[in-house]
């Protein structure tokens, strides 16, 4: 079973190598230094612990400052003594740590798993005394590690960690990428705010969501067809399925192609280029940066469909509130002269 759980969490890794520092195109040079970061990363694999935390504020809702590098957001944090930033990325269902920081620590578990380019690699397992972000902090967190250099090569920061929604599902969530802002609020049993007096979320429009491993899944509408996303704030673009139907592919307009090349010796085609009619709620969304790939192997380390991921292009529209639950996902879409 152990080893299961590791072939997904290497599926799911390789993609983002992959996707990430690899591109050669074929037909158009490459318009940027920096290509999207796709972060399709690991789940957890069986057995992991994010500890206990602590409330640190002596207030009920904390306001967590973000910083913003290309198109991923970053939150500073220390780590056993380790000062750097996490990346904000609920792609990322597990805690996935640095290796370049943490080679000293005792590794409990270390297993080797093919990739989906035929590539192999290792995945090893600590854990982590403390870890501190503003307003929380967490003790005797059990941890994957691998290498998350490519990361912060492109983006010349020093990367501890990935963040995701696995050590936020106890609060209620307000992200706000154009503020750089990541709010905590408090909640009870029932999903309200334990702070009763603080300034309620008003939405344009309000979705329930499925949530799996720790990863958020919502439906959206392109062309008259109901599609499942997962909600990705560490991919730079959106992505659809290659597979998705030939009325919702009819929406993209190509703009280029590259050659996916990875470690090993086999390539895949993606395709680059622009959304239109992407509808969520009332709101239809256009000229939205989209990459089109096999989404296959995501779909099997998830354990379940995907038709797409949405990322920076989708999530720059708005703010966005989560309560994990009241089982919410609500947008108040930025307005022309908010921009």
């Amino acid at each position: 079973m152990r080893g299961f759980f590791h072939r997904r969490l290497m599926i799911k890794l390789l993609i983002l190598l992959l996707l990430a520092p690899h591109f050669t195109f074929s037909e158009h040079k490459q318009s940027t230094d920096n290509p999207p970061i796709i972060t399709i990363l690991p789940f957890p694999i069986s057995g992991l612990s994010f500890g206990n935390y602590t409330w640190t504020s002596t207030e009920d809702s904390l306001t967590i400052p973000l910083r913003r590098v290309g198109r991923i957001y970053l939150i500073e944090a220390e780590i056993d003594g380790e000062k750097g930033y996490l990346v904000f990325d609920t792609g990322a269902s597990g805690v996935v740590l640095n290796k370049t920081y943490f080679r000293n620590h005792i590794v409990t578990d270390s297993q080797s798993s093919n990739g989906i380019t035929g590539a192999v690699s290792n995945v090893e397992r600590i854990t982590v005394d403390n870890l501190e972000i503003f307003g929380l902090k967490y003790k005797c967190v059990t941890a994957d590690v691998t290498n998350l250099g490519h990361i912060e090569n492109r983006r010349g920061v020093k990367v501890l960690r990935l963040f995701g929604f696995s050590m936020l599902k106890d609060f209620e969530v307000i992200f706000n990428p154009s503020q750089n802002q990541l709010q905590l609020f408090r909640i009870d049993k029932k999903g309200e705010r334990v702070a009763a007096s603080d300034e309620k979320f008003n939405p344009d429009f309000t979705s329930s969501f499925e949530f799996r491993n720790s990863i958020l899944f919502i439906k959206v509408n392109i062309s008259g067809k109901s599609l499942r996303f997962c909600f990705d704030t560490g991919a730079e673009t959106n992505v659809i399925d290659r597979y998705a139907p030939k009325s919702v592919l009819n929406c993209i307009t190509i703009t280029r192609r590259s050659s996916l090349v990875g470690t090993g010796s086999s390539s895949s085609e993606v395709l680059f280029g622009t959304m239109n009619g992407l509808q969520f709620g009332p709101k239809s969304m256009d000229n939205l940066e989209t990459i089109i790939t096999n989404l296959d192997p995501l779909s099997q380390a998830y354990g379940t469909k995907i038709d797409g991921m949405l990322g920076y292009s989708f999530i720059s529209k708005g703010v966005i509130c989560i309560n994990f639950v009241k089982n919410i996902f609500a947008i108040r879409y930025i307005k022309a002269n908010d921009q």
